[in-house]
């Protein structure tokens, strides 16, 4: 699901032009800022996906530059997407069945 456009505008208000980027999650040190002038492109980021619970609020929006999405993207969200199913899966015990080979009789 996408923010919608009055989240975006307050967002982009927030953010004055600069990427809001902060924190290992973006793969910056705890407290820092990527502050990269949005010149090049913006886009706008849930910090915790809507498949993974996350939410359209403005509290849930980041604007940020487009290196940071794609590391996001790549190294937290498309993994821990994947793994969510895996847990519950396990917490369910759910198990794959496991395959057997038919017996034979040799020799006859």
């Amino acid at each position: 699901m996408e923010c919608t456009r009055a989240t975006k505008e307050q967002a982009d208000d927030r953010a004055q032009d600069m990427c809001e980027a902060t924190g290992e999650l973006y793969d910056l040190p705890d407290g820092k800022r990527c502050n990269m002038p949005l010149g090049k492109g913006r886009q706008y980021d849930h910090i915790l996906a809507c498949s993974n619970g996350g939410d359209n609020s403005l509290a849930n929006c980041a604007v940020i530059c487009v290196f940071c999405h794609a590391f996001k993207t790549t190294k937290i969200d498309i993994p821990l997407a994947a793994k969510i199913p895996r847990v519950r899966k396990k917490h369910r015990e759910i198990k794959k069945a496991k395959f057997r080979w038919p017996k034979r009789a040799f020799g006859t």
